[in-house]
């Protein structure tokens, strides 16, 4: 496949997202009796690399920037980087660059102190702890009522997550710095639309309801390949106007 391409959707579904049976690679559709593979959170490199290996027909769903641009993907490693004048000065360099002589290993000096123990009031500092922990459970929905399993859940400004359980429920510990401090918990589902929920320490149980997300697209595949005319055409083209002085970027 050529490494200039662009994506389209040539027959839009117009299935819901959130009703699609889960799969290893996205969802099935019970109506068109096939596999939809999640994109949305695909990279150009990642796009690049699927439809090498898959280029057969397949359905997807995408976000609205993904789809009728250019997919284009820079080799890691080109040998045009390599001016001929570096590679000069780079040998240069390393054959003008003077031997290492045999040297003595000097071994540092080491001194002992005395170990210093330091006493903790381990007591006060459980207690402490204790009284800064909360806790905090809630379920999340879509707005049918129908429990999310597998929701990302994370308290904003921590780096640890969570994930609902087959229920849509959750359950979750965090630490305060005052009474009645607000904490923020930021929600991510695939299909839905990303949530902040903001509560009190007080709070002791939500109930969050997500948004399907409906801003992407799904639908039967379809590749347009760049002709390989048009790709000389344009890197002479731009070869060309990269050495005329007249040009104005």
């Amino acid at each position: 496949m050529s490494s200039n391409f662009k994506i389209q959707i040539s027959n839009p579904c117009h299935e819901k997202w959130g009703e699609m049976i889960d799969n290893n690679t996205g969802k099935f559709c019970n109506s068109c009796q096939k596999s939809v593979v999640d994109f949305t959170d695909f990279s150009d490199r990642d796009l690049h690399s699927w439809f090498t290996e898959n280029q057969g027909k397949s359905c997807g769903r995408f976000k609205p920037e993904q789809l009728d641009r250019l997919i284009h993907v820079k080799s890691s490693f080109a040998i045009s980087r390599f001016k001929p004048c570096l590679i000069a000065a780079s040998l240069f360099a390393f054959l003008s660059f003077p031997k290492l002589g045999k040297g003595e290993v000097i071994k540092p000096s080491t001194v002992q102190t005395a170990k210093t123990i330091t006493n903790f009031d381990k007591k006060n500092q459980d207690e402490a702890l204790s009284d800064s922990l909360r806790f905090i459970k809630g379920k999340v929905t879509d707005k049918d009522k129908s429990a999310l399993p597998g929701v990302t859940i994370r308290i904003l400004g921590e780096k640890y997550g969570y994930s609902t359980d087959a229920n849509g429920e959750f359950s979750l510990t965090y630490i305060i710095q005052k009474e009645n401090d607000f904490k923020e918990l930021d929600i991510r589902y695939i299909g839905f639309e990303n949530k902040n929920v903001k509560f009190k320490s007080t709070e002791v149980y939500l109930n969050i309801i997500l948004n399907e997300d409906t801003t992407a697209f799904m639908g039967d595949v379809v590749i347009v390949r760049t002709p390989f005319w048009k790709r000389i055409y344009s890197k002479m083209r731009n070869q060309l106007r990269d050495i005329n002085p007249f040009y104005k970027k």
